[in-house]
């Protein structure tokens, strides 16, 4: 009986381990969109959602070195995959709210200069 519980618990750890796998290599864009929270960022305005779009991108860049570095698929889908598609789906929610909200640059985008002036 407990050995009945041990394989049926390994046969679903090792179910889960490859479902995973190949969720990591689904559509990342569609899995970006399902892991945020619609509406998160309605209540920032342009310059917030500007400084969380930097802070997003710098933690995105650690991930993608940090995958890289590793050079393994497996421990790349199973460590890292899953908050690098969430914090890029955070960013296209960022830079949706940002075309609503009408701001001048988008956010995570740097700001261009126009005859020596800023804008933003």
């Amino acid at each position: 009986m407990r050995t009945t519980r041990h394989v049926i618990a390994s046969a679903s750890a090792a179910f889960a381990v490859i479902l995973g796998a190949c969720a990591a290599k689904a559509d990342d864009q569609m899995l970006s969109n399902f892991l945020v929270a619609p509406g998160k960022y309605v209540l920032y305005n342009c310059q917030q959602l500007n400084l969380a779009a930097r802070e997003n991108q710098k933690r995105i860049a650690e991930l993608e070195a940090l995958m890289a570095k590793s050079g393994n698929g497996f421990i790349n889908a199973m460590a890292y995959q899953p908050e690098y598609l969430q914090l890029r789906g955070e960013l296209a929610d960022m830079q949706r709210e940002g075309a609503d909200k009408k701001c001048k640059t988008a956010p995570g985008e740097k700001p261009r200069p126009v005859q020596g002036a800023v804008i933003r």
